[in-house]
C-alpha cells in the first residue's frame, strides 16, 4: 500500500520540495512477516536527517501509525519512507516557504539477486565519478542522489556494485552499500565524516563484531591501498552481504570470515 500523509495515494503536489529540489530524507527497510527489520535504527537516522536538514514539525508517532497501515495487507516487502519539507507556498530555496512535512510511504517487492553474489562473491571496480565532500550532509540519507544515479550507469552484470571515492581517492562506500576490508582478524571500514551514508547494516555488523571482541577500525582508506587487505565485502539492509572477489582486477583470496559475517547478521550466533 502506498500512502501520502496516511492516505492511500501514489501522487504528490508538483510543488512538493522533495520533488522540486530533493529537499527530503528517506529510509529503505526490509520487512519480513510484517516486521520492519531494525526499524528503531532506521527511524533514528531518519530523525537525524530531519534535524540536519531542519525539517521541523516531523511527527514520529504519526509515522509509526502510517507504517502499520501500509503493512496491513502485506507480509514481506521493501518499505520506503520519504519525509519531505512539504509543499512550497512560493518558489525558491528558502526553507521557510514550506513547514508542513509530507510523509510518503511506499512498498515494493523484495529484489532478487543471484545467490552466488553472497555465497561466492562479485567483482567490483571504482566508479568514474566521485562523491562531493559535505560534512553537513554526511551520514544521513538525503534525497539528492544524483551522484549515485550517475555512477549507477556503469553497473552491469559483470560489476553489479561499484565503489565510490572522494576527489582525493579515498574510499567512501558502494553506490548502494557500505564496504568493509579485512586483514587477518581485524576489520576496517571507511570513516563517514565528509560524505557517504552511515549504513544501518554497517552499524549492526560493527556492534556484533565488537561483542565478539574483534577489532574494528573506521579510518581513511585510499583506493591505492586495496591490495594491502586480505578480503572485502559490501553490506546493506536489503541485500545483507556481498563478498568481493576483486577490485579493479586485484583478486582477493578466499574470505574465510564471510560465513561468519553472514551468521552474525542472521542472528545464528
Amino acid at each position: 500500500m502506498n500512502l501520502v500523509n496516511g492516505k492511500p495515494s501514489s501522487s504528490i503536489s508538483i510543488f512538493d520540495r522533495g520533488f522540486l529540489y530533493g529537499d527530503s530524507v528517506f529510509e529503505t527497510i526490509l520487512v519480513l512477516n510484517k516486521k520492519p527489520k531494525n526499524i528503531d535504527l532506521h527511524l533514528k537516522r531518519l530523525k537525524l536527517g530531519c534535524y540536519k536538514l531542519k525539517i521541523n514539525n516531523f511527527d514520529s508517532k504519526l509515522l509509526s501509525k502510517h507504517i502499520k497501515k501500509a503493512l496491513s495487507d502485506i507480509n514481506n516487502c521493501v518499505l520506503s519512507i520519504n519525509v519531505t519539507r512539504g509543499t512550497a507556498i512560493s518558489r525558491g530555496y528558502n526553507i521557510n516557504f514550506a513547514n508542513n512535512p509530507n510523509i510518503i510511504i511506499t512498498t515494493s517487492e523484495i529484489p532478487k539477486y543471484p545467490k552466488e553474489y553472497s555465497i561466492k562473491g562479485i567483482r567490483t571496480k571504482f566508479a568514474k565519478s566521485n562523491l562531493v565532500s559535505n560534512p553537513n550532509l554526511s551520514q544521513i540519507k538525503h534525497s539528492n542522489r544524483i551522484e549515485q544515479i550517475l555512477a549507477s550507469k556503469e553497473i552491469n552484470k559483470d560489476f553489479p556494485e561499484l565503489i565510490l571515492c572522494d576527489h582525493k581517492g579515498y574510499i567512501i562506500e558502494g553506490i548502494t552499500s557500505n564496504i568493509f576490508f579485512i586483514k587477518k582478524k581485524n576489520f576496517y571500514t571507511p570513516i563517514i565524516n565528509e560524505s557517504g551514508v552511515d549504513g544501518i547494516m554497517k552499524s549492526i555488523i560493527i556492534k556484533k563484531l565488537k561483542q565478539k571482541k574483534f577489532k574494528i577500525f573506521e579510518k581513511r582508506i585510499h583506493k591505492k591501498d586495496v591490495n594491502t587487505y586480505d578480503a572485502a565485502f559490501f553490506c546493506n539492509s536489503i541485500r545483507l552481504v556481498w563478498n568481493i572477489l576483486s577490485i579493479d582486477g586485484y583478486k582477493y583470496k578466499h574470505n574465510e570470515w564471510l560465513s561468519y559475517i553472514m551468521n552474525i547478521i542472521n542472528n545464528n550466533e
